[in-house]
C-alpha cells in the first residue's frame, strides 16, 4: 500500500465505518432485550480517517483495524447466540433491515456486485477474496477463495453469513435481483 492516504484507504475505512454500524444496530437491540448489559465493549464510533491513521504505517494500522472491528462484531453475536441460538433469526431480521437502510439502486448484476464489495469488508484489498466466476447482463456468481473471517468466530462463521446474506437481501429488497447461495463461499446476483 501506499505510504500516503488515498481513495482506497478511505474505501476501506469506509467498509469498516459500514461494519461498526452493524455492530451498534445489534448491540442496541441486544440490550434492549436483556442479551447483554452493556454495548460498550462492542461498539467504536470511528473519527475522520485523516485524523487518526498512522501515515508511518498506513496498511498495518487499517489491518489492526479490521481486526479490532471483526473481533467485536462476533464476540458481540457470540454472547447473544450464547444465550439462546434462535436469536440468530432476530439478528437476520435486525441485518435485513440495516441492509434496507442501504438500499442499492444498481441497473445490472455488475452494479449490484460492485456496490457489495465496496460495502462489507472483505479483509484487505491484497488479500482478493472474492473470484467473480459467471457474468452476464442477467446474473453475476462469485466465489470466497478464503474464509477471512472464521479466525474471529472460533472456526464457526456461519452466524457471520447468515447475518451477511440478510444485509445483501436487504440492500436488495427494492431491485429487481434476487440473491442466491449454495453455501457460504458461493453466490449469484440474479435478475428477476
Amino acid at each position: 500500500m501506499s505510504a500516503f492516504l488515498g481513495p482506497i484507504h478511505f474505501w476501506l475505512y469506509n467498509k469498516i465505518g459500514n461494519q461498526e454500524l452493524l455492530t451498534k444496530e445489534i448491540a442496541d437491540c441486544a440490550t434492549v432485550n436483556g442479551w447483554i448489559t452493556s454495548t460498550e465493549a462492542y461498539t467504536k464510533t470511528l473519527p475522520p480517517l485523516e485524523t487518526v491513521i498512522d501515515e508511518g504505517n498506513i496498511h498495518g494500522w487499517l489491518q489492526a483495524q479490521i481486526t479490532d472491528a471483526e473481533t467485536r462484531y462476533a464476540s458481540l453475536v457470540t454472547e447473544i447466540l450464547s444465550g439462546d441460538e434462535k436469536r440468530l433469526e432476530d439478528l437476520c431480521a435486525i441485518a435485513e433491515r440495516s441492509g434496507k437502510e442501504h438500499a442499492l439502486t444498481a441497473e445490472t448484476a455488475e452494479e449490484v456486485y460492485k456496490a457489495f464489495e465496496d460495502f462489507f469488508v472483505n479483509g484487505m484489498p491484497c488479500d482478493r477474496v472474492n473470484a467473480v466466476t459467471e457474468s452476464s447482463a442477467e446474473k453475476l456468481s462469485w466465489e470466497m477463495t478464503q474464509d477471512i473471517h472464521a479466525q474471529y468466530w472460533n472456526g464457526d462463521s456461519s452466524p457471520y453469513y447468515a447475518i451477511r446474506r440478510s444485509v445483501m437481501e436487504g440492500m436488495l429488497a427494492g431491485t429487481n435481483y434476487t440473491l442466491a447461495s449454495s453455501d457460504d463461499a458461493h453466490y449469484s446476483i440474479i435478475s428477476e
